[in-house]
């Protein structure tokens, strides 16, 4: 039984904590330019592409936070 309250009250913790704003909401268009230049760039789903990009959106995502 105490698994079961101490489960529940770290699932209500859990969910109670503040929710990231999606990509497409975030005010401003370096995000939405930067994924789409990723895109363009490493176009395909070739699977070296696929983790190319993957790094890219890090990469130029964390460009934006920086300059924007």
């Amino acid at each position: 039984m105490k698994r079961l309250m101490s489960a529940a009250l770290l699932g209500g913790a859990i969910a109670m904590l503040p929710h990231p704003t999606p990509a497409d909401a975030i005010p401003g268009g370096c995000l939405r330019e930067a994924i789409d230049s990723c895109n363009r760039d490493f176009p395909g789903n070739d699977p070296y592409n696929i983790s190319i990009r993957g790094y890219c959106y890090a990469i130029r995502s964390a460009i934006c936070s920086l300059f924007d």
